[in-house]
This record gives structure tokens, sequence and C-alpha cells, in this order.
């Protein structure tokens, strides 16, 4: 008896409402938010080729990148396959989950970090990485996660005017 009430019990609290998982989800339990400095945009644009093929695999292209705060970062497709930008909720640095998720594109997004699908050549998805906090922001493609297609962005602080 006490084992199905405790699975009755898991069931309703995992079939709370999507909201507020998504919420929950984009700040880890063991961090505390920490709120980023506001930046201005500094008009600097990275790019990142979402690139390969089905024989050669997929991936981010360069797989790993350093950008400042108030960077744009620009995800272009160049297969013509299907791909996205999705950040690994448990890897973003504390406080950036919810920002983060704020300056992606809304338009076509699959879900909390998650952006939309892009399977025409040519076609790109950019973020203004603005007022989230310096460090590690692992990401991949839902499409191609399987097929090795992974990247890490660095966000570093921008210098203090004057030092």
């Amino acid at each position: 008896m006490r084992s199905c009430l405790a699975l009755t019990l898991v069931f309703f609290v995992a079939c709370g409402s999507d909201d507020q998982i998504a919420r929950e989800d984009l700040v880890p339990r063991d961090r505390t938010p920490v709120a980023a400095p506001p930046v201005e945009l500094t008009g600097v644009e990275h790019e990142i080729r979402m690139a390969g093929s089905v024989e050669e695999g997929f991936r981010f292209d360069p797989p790993e990148i350093t950008v400042r705060a108030g960077d744009t970062v620009r995800w272009i497709n160049t297969t013509g396959f299907p791909h996205n930008v999705a950040f690994y909720m448990d890897s973003v640095p504390r406080g950036a989950g919810t920002v983060l998720d704020g300056l992606m594109p809304a338009e076509g997004k699959l879900g909390p970090m998650i952006g939309r699908i892009m399977s025409q050549m040519g076609e790109s998805f950019k973020i203004d990485f603005v007022n989230v906090p310096a460090g590690r922001y692992r990401y991949f493609s839902v499409p191609q996660e399987a097929r090795g297609m992974v990247g890490t962005l660095i966000v570093e602080a921008q210098p203090v005017p004057g030092s």
C-alpha cells in the first residue's frame, strides 16, 4: 500500500503544469540565481555554422567559441538538414537559464532554451548575449545530438569602463 501511495504521489508531482516544470527547470534547485550586470550590445557578431553530412556526421563549426557579454551569436544552417540550438539546462551558469530563454527568438521555439528547427540551407538563428552571466554554455542540436552535434559557448564579462 505504501509503495502504491508513493508511486501515486510521484505521478501527480511529475504531471504538474508544464509551465511550472519549465520555469523550475531553468534554474537548477542547487543553484541560487545571480543577476548579471547590465550590458549593451557590442556590435560584434560571431557565426557558427551548422555543418556536416549524413556520411561524416553533423557538427557546429567552430565547436567551441568565446564571446563577450553583449556580443551576438548567429548559427547558420549550411546543410539543409534539420538543426536547432538547444542549451543543456544543467550546464548553464547560475541565473542564466531564465535570462537566456528570454533572449532566444520566441517564434517556433520548442521549449525552454530550445530554439526552432531550421531545415533550409542558409536559415539562421541569433541570440544577443546581453545580461547573461559569464561562463560556459553547452548546447546541442536536438535532431542531430545523437550524431555528436554539440558545442560550447564561453561568455566573458564585458570589461569595466576605465579599467
